[in-house]
């Protein structure tokens, strides 16, 4: 079981049967994104986010590395040779002010990286309003500006690749994306597809519905069965069937599991 691959004829009508099945008019997330930006500390992805209206600049493959400015509480992108004071990030969750460490040294992005992971864990990462608000006012109270946080992006891959999530191959040509599709302004990493197939990609924090697409693997059984009666009478046909669902119970795969079988022309 997988997010949706949608990227032919046969996908996008799959897509619509399932959608029209429960009377769905709207979008869903499928299995296409594209993995740019990463915390430094435990490789994290994004979950959250706290950009900048103007940022992150996607053009700019200089500005790679990103801080968290006091005055608006948001991230902006910024070159990585920039040389700013930092928050470091502990093992220690059990409150904020064990967790997170601000450093006032002035280093650039990888000098305090290597810093909070010699001294620390790493680079903070930032995972939801409560903890933004917490180090934007201690940039506050120190009468601070910028600082590095852990949020990073490869500055040397300009096109990040767009993956499926089932490892498929990517076929560019076979997509149908919607009008002035991919949107590249802003940190829209996740894909979602209309009824009709047409994909847009959205901030993978977004809560949306979403296309699974399951992998069927079909396990064929020989047997025999020892009956007198004659095995395309309905009684026995049902005593076969009745007797295969509860093995399959006993291996809990009754809810996803079908069972078709065909008998031999010699019995």
């Amino acid at each position: 079981m997988d997010l949706a691959t949608v990227q032919s004829d046969e996908d996008r009508a799959k897509l619509k049967e399932a959608a029209d099945a429960v009377n769905f008019k709207s979008v869903a997330w499928i299995g296409f994104y594209r993995d740019t930006w990463r915390w430094s500390y435990q490789n994290m992805s994004v979950s959250y986010e706290m950009w900048d209206s103007s940022d992150p600049n996607m053009l700019d493959t200089e500005e790679a590395c990103v801080v968290l400015v006091e005055q608006t509480s948001r991230w902006r992108d910024r070159d990585c040779t920039n040389k700013y004071g930092f928050i470091c990030q502990t093992d220690t969750q059990d409150t904020l002010q064990n967790k997170f460490k601000y450093i006032a040294m002035k280093m650039s992005w990888h000098d305090a990286q290597i810093h909070c992971r010699t001294h620390y864990a790493d680079l903070a990462a930032i995972t939801d309003d409560t903890e933004n608000t917490f180090l934007t006012n201690i940039l506050s109270n120190m009468s601070l500006i910028d600082a590095w946080i852990g949020l990073h992006k490869n500055p040397w891959i300009p096109w990040i690749p767009w993956l499926w999530s089932d490892n498929s191959s990517v076929s560019w040509s076979s997509m149908k994306w919607g009008s002035g599709q991919p949107d590249l302004n802003g940190i829209k990493d996740c894909v979602t597809a209309s009824t009709e197939g047409l994909m847009a990609n959205d901030s993978c924090s977004t809560l949306l519905p979403f296309y699974c697409r399951e992998h069927r693997r079909i396990q064929r059984v020989r047997f025999t069965v020892k009956s007198d009666g004659d095995l395309d009478e309905s009684a026995v046909m049902e005593a076969i069937e009745k007797k295969m669902k509860e093995i399959l119970s006993d291996q809990d795969m009754e809810i996803t599991s079908s069972i078709k079988w065909s008998v031999q022309p010699d019995g």
